[in-house]
């Protein structure tokens, strides 16, 4: 039952504050974030001890999330902003990774914790660009393509290149072999090239296999249609992960190929509205609440000796990490909108819009920790970046998007 009083506690305070930061104007999911900040692991424990089982429901928040931004794109979209998108990711993720390097050097970490920062960095929470755009009302605005399709090449990258140092830090740092960077990129390739093909067999005009899908899709109740969509969308979602691309990405191109005219127009909206009403009214605010419970101060700074050395090296530390990463995704992905001849305004927006890490950012973060890629007090510090550059990202897009 404690779990029950768990979630229930998190629904209640996120949609409270939620409600109040939509009053004031500012992006419910804010309220969110800070509603799991105020309760913390400390608050919540005292009032219900049992909080197992929420990364199990955070991540269900994701795969929704995920699923029905896909459902909102069109590969049409996706091919039109490829080559924006691409020049921005390019450049998002490599100066963010040279920040990363650059800021462990300078902190006198080793080369592969320095490498794996740039990674974290890197990331992009696609979760959270989503949901900020959904908001905001911009999803399918061109920016807010440009910002899609940015943040999947983004994690396509990033997750390449965490294998990669993964890879070195397991081998006693000696460089990815020819043979196993070549199967990664294959692997990464033959996905996107599975959905293209299917994509294109469903999307053929007056073909077979949309009519055959659409007309057994019609035969079901409500009930099974989801369940059918939704088990759909995780297959292809693990055929993502079992070829190196994450399960999260892999969605995404799952709910991409589910439109109306593959599995009918009644049958789509009704599937839509179910997987809204679940992401926006249950799965998404836990997923925001269980990132902001993440966030322990306590591991980032001695309340009881304020003035100790170690104190002054972690927020010194702490602080040149956000700066770091928010100038360096930020800042690169703006260069790469500026090279694809976007906006200046267009440009920024993007630039901000990829800056949230999200629970990918944790995730990986996780990863490291267990294989010794950096210690407790760097992984603390660098959780607080990825929660506060998503907390504050929601905030500064909708200034730049007025």
């Amino acid at each position: 039952m404690d779990i029950i009083i768990t979630i229930l506690i998190i629904l209640v305070v996120s949609r409270l504050l939620s409600g109040l930061f939509s009053r004031i104007k500012q992006p419910p999911v804010i309220g969110e974030l800070i509603a799991g900040i105020i309760l913390g692991p400390s608050i919540l424990k005292l009032i219900s001890p049992d909080t197992n089982g929420l990364d199990a429901l955070a991540e269900l928040g994701v795969l929704f999330l995920v699923l029905f931004a896909g459902m909102q794109m069109h590969m049409t979209s996706m091919r039109e902003y490829f080559r924006p998108a691409f020049f921005i990711a390019f450049m998002g993720n490599n100066l963010a990774i040279f920040s990363g390097v650059l800021l462990g050097k300078l902190y006198d970490l080793d080369t592969i914790t320095s490498l794996f920062i740039g990674v974290v960095f890197s990331l992009t929470a696609l979760p959270v660009g989503v949901r900020i755009l959904m908001d905001l009302g911009k999803i399918d605005t061109p920016t807010g393509k440009i910002i899609i399709t940015s943040a999947v090449i983004d994690d396509i990258f990033s997750i390449f290149l965490f294998v990669m140092v993964l890879f070195i830090a397991e081998s006693d740092s000696r460089l990815p072999e020819v043979g196993f960077v070549s199967a990664s990129i294959i692997k990464i390739l033959i996905f996107l090239v599975l959905i293209y093909l299917f994509n294109e067999i469903l999307t053929i005009k007056g073909g077979l296999p949309a009519r055959y899908i659409t007309l057994a899709v019609g035969k079901l109740t409500k009930e099974s249609q989801f369940f059918y969509i939704l088990l759909f969308g995780i297959l292809i979602g693990n055929l993502g992960g079992l070829l190196g691309i994450t399960v999260i990405i892999g969605i995404f191109y799952a709910g991409i190929l589910i439109k109306g005219t593959t599995v009918g127009e009644e049958a789509y909206s009704n599937v839509s509205n179910v997987i809204s009403s679940i992401t926006f009214g249950i799965f998404s605010p836990i997923f925001f609440a269980y990132m902001g419970l993440l966030m322990d101060t306590t591991a980032i700074f001695d309340y009881a000796n304020p003035y100790s050395g170690k104190n002054i090296y972690q927020l010194m530390f702490f602080t040149s990490s956000l700066v770091f990463a928010m100038v360096g995704k930020s800042g690169g992905a703006f260069m790469g909108g500026l090279l694809a001849n976007m906006k200046l305004k267009d440009a920024a927006a993007v630039g901000i819009g990829l800056n949230a890490r999200g629970l990918m950012g944790l995730v990986i973060l996780e990863i490291g920790l267990k294989h010794r890629l950096i210690e407790q007090s760097v992984y603390a510090m660098l959780v607080a970046m990825c929660i506060i550059t998503t907390f504050i990202t929601p905030y500064l897009l909708k200034k730049i998007l007025k």
